[in-house]
């Protein structure tokens, strides 16, 4: 294996075991906590509190899954692509709060998933 195939390879087991962390610690941790947070943090935004309520519930199960599939790299391309809408989400919910420093945050979590993606061998 190429030093750039295995560059690649632990790098996306590394954005992968970030995201599936994210996602683990919040469903098997404080769960509800988490979901009420956030309908809380955008009570006064434009949002609908069930609409919050919903996508609270998704976040975390969605991180899970795309760290699965960034580990194992089995449907990785669709992974990826998940990767980035949920990114997508994260990025409009943290602009429309203000919250610019989670926002760049949030922005390498996508330049990863580029990266990973521009990369990988097609047949992914």
């Amino acid at each position: 294996m190429s030093n750039k195939k295995l560059a690649l390879f632990l790098f996306r087991i590394v954005v992968g075991v970030n995201f599936f962390m994210h996602g683990a610690v919040r469903i098997l941790g404080d769960y509800s906590g988490f979901v009420s947070g956030m309908v809380n943090d955008f009570g006064d935004t434009f949002l609908l509190p069930i609409s919050v309520k919903a996508l609270a519930y998704v976040i975390p199960i969605v991180e899970l899954i795309v760290g699965i599939i960034l580990i194992t790299g089995y449907k990785l391309r669709y992974g990826l692509i998940l990767g980035f809408l949920l990114m997508a989400v994260l990025i409009f919910g943290m602009s429309l709060l203000q919250q610019w420093g989670v926002v760049g945050t949030q922005m390498l979590y996508a330049l990863s998933l580029f990266f990973i993606l521009y990369f990988q061998d097609d047949e992914s």
